[in-house]
């Protein structure tokens, strides 16, 4: 390490207490055992720089490694610190002392940058919510104009606003779920939770706070009412961890609004669902999402079934395996006639060694066996199947047949680069588009996600498979999955 380390702060009124430069040796490249030249912080006029642990829009940056994050959040004062070189001798107390400083003030620099980016991808949603024309072409623009200045008709609107949280997904790496979401927490903290959107931007709570007061709100209906949540809220958050935050969130909603229980209740159960979640080791979770009161009467029926074979003679299942077995038993139909019947695509090795279940994953050799002795009828595919003449219709047929979907769900089906896009058993897409003039071959088709069908149809995004697997992203913004090599 040099003699001095220069390090310059540009600060948006903040404020750096002397044991925090820890934070600031280490983001440099100082060695942990140097830690000690924290003492000797001084800014040019020898003053130290005194206050609380906040970086709201800091800048930062060394002279003299290279290292430089620049930003522009508003007008900055400018503070440069210089490091002294450390004692030869630093206790391991002083070194935890540090390290425990270093992680306080890294997450509120994690807190930071959450809620810049929160709010930069709210602002991105509301661009292209109000400039539609950035995701759709001309001529889907032109058949949903509203009136002059009436602004985007909605349904532009929406595949904008769907057009960029898709692109933005792709960007970051997260779901378009999770693109909505930081949207929408962003808009609720701005309109409804001003005093939690204050310490956020501050850094002094986690997005995981943020998460569980947006969550929590969703069912306030009165101003009064969000006005107090978000006061009473802002006053425990900097004290609480985010578990215990989410449970105080939930109980101050339903105190301050036990009168609209109904309402809330009533629009909740309009999103009731079953959704799948393949796990490893051929497992999966079945999850169903359901009125607390029907999820009470379904554990009690499973729990009083199963603690009554649980006595029968010889049985040797858990409590939890019985109820598991009894829930699997009433929703498949069991030996009844009501039965469900079903026509999965299990594709075994020629060994016999491995099977997979088309869509879900890797089964072991004996729910394989199973499924086989069980299935009406088989259908070979081999590796490199040679094309049928049915696989090729012309161009006046637009609905692809029983073959061709067969092939494309196995074919598609063993592409795990495709699956974040695809569904063996969705629609069948053209990737030419068919009043475009695209056939209705194989080579053409794709079985695209629902969403992901329409979004494509509509908007300038495009989704193509490729040869060797997988698909390619575009967006009209530029985003391209595979770029051509330059």
């Amino acid at each position: 390490m040099s003699a001095i380390r220069r390090i310059f702060i540009r600060m948006n009124g903040s404020r750096m207490h002397t044991s925090d430069a820890y934070t600031f040796a280490r983001t440099f490249g100082i060695d942990p055992l140097d830690a000690a030249a924290a003492d000797n912080l001084h800014t040019n006029g020898g003053q130290h720089l005194e206050g609380d642990n906040s970086y709201a829009g800091s800048d930062l940056y060394a002279d003299d490694d290279g290292f430089s994050v620049v930003s522009d959040w508003g007008a900055h004062a400018q503070a440069s610190i210089d490091l002294e070189p450390a004692p030869q001798a630093v206790s391991a107390g002083y070194i935890m002392d540090a390290a425990v400083a270093d992680a306080v003030a890294t997450q509120t620099m994690v807190n930071l940058l959450a809620a810049r980016q929160l709010f930069a991808v709210r602002d991105a949603v509301h661009i292209a919510g109000d400039n539609p024309q950035l995701y759709l072409p001309s001529a889907v623009m032109g058949g949903s104009a509203s009136p002059a200045g009436a602004g985007p008709s909605v349904d532009a609107r929406d595949f904008a606003e769907r057009s960029v949280a898709f692109d933005l997904a792709h960007r970051l790496h997260v779901s378009e779920n999770t693109v909505r979401a930081w949207a929408h927490q962003a808009d609720v903290l701005s309109s409804s939770l001003p005093r939690l959107c204050e310490l956020f931007v501050a850094g002094a709570v986690s997005v995981q706070h943020v998460r569980a007061a947006v969550d929590a709100s969703a069912g306030i209906l009165d101003e009064a009412a969000m006005t107090a949540f978000d006061e009473r809220l802002a006053g425990i958050a900097e004290g609480l961890r985010a578990g215990e935050f989410r449970r105080r969130a939930r109980l101050l909603r339903e105190r301050l609004c036990a009168d609209t229980l109904q309402q809330r209740h009533e629009e909740a159960r309009t999103k009731r669902r079953v959704s799948v979640e393949p796990d490893h080791d051929g497992m999966a979770w079945l999850n169903v999402y359901l009125p607390v009161v029907d999820a009470a009467r379904v554990e009690s029926r499973l729990g009083g079934t199963a603690r009554r074979l649980r006595n029968a003679a010889g049985e040797t299942r858990t409590l939890d395996q019985l109820r598991a077995d009894l829930a699997i038993d009433w929703l498949t139909g069991g030996d009844t006639p009501a039965a469900a019947t079903v026509q999965p695509v299990l594709l075994i090795d020629e060994a016999g060694r491995y099977a997979e279940l088309l869509g879900y994953g890797p089964v072991p050799p004996k729910s394989a066996g199973r499924a086989l002795r069980d299935a009406p009828a088989f259908r070979k595919v081999i590796a490199d199947p040679g094309r049928p003449s049915t696989l090729v219709l012309d161009a006046s047929r637009y609905r692809p047949t029983a073959d061709q979907r067969l092939w494309l769900r196995i074919r598609y089906g063993l592409d795990d680069d495709a699956a974040p896009y695809l569904s063996p058993d969705a629609d069948i897409d053209h990737v030419v588009e068919w009043h475009d003039g695209g056939t209705t071959d194989v080579a053409n088709l794709v079985p695209l996600k629902p969403r992901l069908h329409r979004l494509k149809s509509v908007t300038g995004i495009r989704l193509d498979p490729k040869p060797g697997g997988g698909i390619r992203v575009r967006t009209p913004t530029g985003y391209d999955s595979d770029p051509p090599p330059f």
